[in-house]
């Protein structure tokens, strides 16, 4: 039997924008391989950053999980980057969802660029961190096969 006629099942795909104070949200899937922004968690514990990104993953059906890691433009890690591990692994154990680091270098300042003049400053904090997800979780889709 010839299985490339079979559809492929898309896995659909959360990416994460951790940070101290928000974090942002993107939905993508492996098929269509088009991240969007989807939300922004804002004044959180990460108890319950956790607890509402695991609510999120299974709402949206999501089975892989892509989080950014700040690391150094030489690729090495620095405190934040550190503090993002720790939480990865606070989500990995809470969840059961497989989490992947991918490297968000300047993926921030690259969202804050393409809303510049578009928004007020207030109107670009949520958007900036789901903007800069979806950021995270393109190069990652990017990156598949």
């Amino acid at each position: 039997m010839d299985t490339s006629d079979k559809p492929v099942m898309p896995v659909r795909v959360l990416g994460i924008d951790f940070g101290l104070r928000r974090i942002g949200l993107a939905l993508g899937d492996t098929v269509s391989r088009l991240a969007t922004p989807f939300d922004c968690l804002e004044g959180l514990t990460d108890a319950d950053a956790v607890a509402a990104i695991t609510k999120i993953a299974h709402d949206e059906q999501i089975a892989i999980l892509i989080c950014g890691v700040p690391l150094n433009d030489d690729g090495s890690p620095n405190a934040q980057s550190r503090r993002t591990s720790e939480f990865i692994a606070l989500l990995r154990s809470v969840s059961g969802i497989n989490v992947l680091p991918v490297n968000e270098f300047l993926t921030t300042f690259e969202a804050e660029n393409l809303l510049a003049g578009n928004f007020t400053s207030g109107q670009k904090k949520k958007r900036v961190d789901a903007l800069a997800a979806a950021r995270i979780l393109q190069a990652y889709l990017n990156s598949l096969p």
